[in-house]
């Protein structure tokens, strides 16, 4: 039976309404995985939450805004742009509870940035602004498919496990990112300048986050949806040892 996955959404304000929406492309690259995705209405009533919990395998949090830095402990600068606390607020709850029942979990971009935040970690708030000798993390001249930077893999980790690389060219979208690494996870790629490109928990049996966006990359190079199959096929195994 194929596994059911959670998929965290954004938040967005227009015609006097508060939309929830998702780009597709996420949902196609969970689907040609051989997963069911269901997009998870942000709440933020604990029980409701739980029943989301019920009712999936694993976990997918999408890409977004940025990050309120009182989620780690800090006041903001003023490069920090557009935040949806209750986005915030939901995700790391959602994330504690899944994590804590050893669920599958992948994050992409600013999922990723919410994995470490909501297990201890703290983030960039602004990687030029923080970190001297940033290359460009955030063009504004790219269309999401192709490549835009180099990331090496560290050898020792289920990403280099999925993608039996290396060195990968990726594309990028992100002016926060990782900075102190949460307790009980590791990073598992580096760009050239030094940013943290992926980080891994060394306690769960799958839990995952990749700064870039490979949903956006997976029709172009076909590798890049190894990462949603091994999402997928994490769910199959601990439904099976269940």
């Amino acid at each position: 039976m194929k596994p059911i996955i959670g998929v965290t959404v954004d938040k967005i304000r227009g015609d006097s309404y508060n939309y929830q929406k998702l780009n597709e492309c996420n949902l196609k690259a969970l689907t040609d995985s051989g997963a069911i995705p269901i997009m998870l209405p942000i709440t933020g009533d604990d029980a409701l939450i739980g029943d989301y919990l019920n009712i999936v395998d694993g976990l997918y949090f999408s890409g977004g805004n940025d990050i309120d830095p009182l989620t780690f402990g800090e006041d903001p600068i003023k490069e920090i742009g557009a935040i949806d606390y209750s986005r915030d607020e939901f995700e790391i709850k959602l994330f504690r509870k899944a994590a804590s029942k050893n669920m599958p979990i992948l994050g992409i971009c600013r999922g990723a940035q919410v994995i470490n935040a909501a297990a201890g970690g703290t983030l960039y708030q602004d990687i030029y602004a923080q970190k001297e000798g940033v290359n460009g993390h955030s063009p504004n001249f790219s269309s999401g498919g192709y490549a835009h930077h180099k990331v090496k893999i560290i050898k020792d980790s289920k990403l280099y496990n999925i993608l039996q690389n290396d060195k990968l060219n990726i594309n990028s979208f992100h002016h926060q990112a990782v900075k102190d690494v949460a307790e009980g996870y590791k990073v598992t790629a580096y760009a050239e300048d030094g940013i943290i490109e992926a980080i891994e928990s060394v306690n769960h049996s799958f839990v995952i986050g990749v700064q870039w966006h490979p949903e956006l990359m997976f029709e172009r190079y076909s590798m890049f949806l190894k990462i949603f199959e091994a999402l997928v096929n994490a769910c199959l195994k601990k439904n099976i040892e269940k």
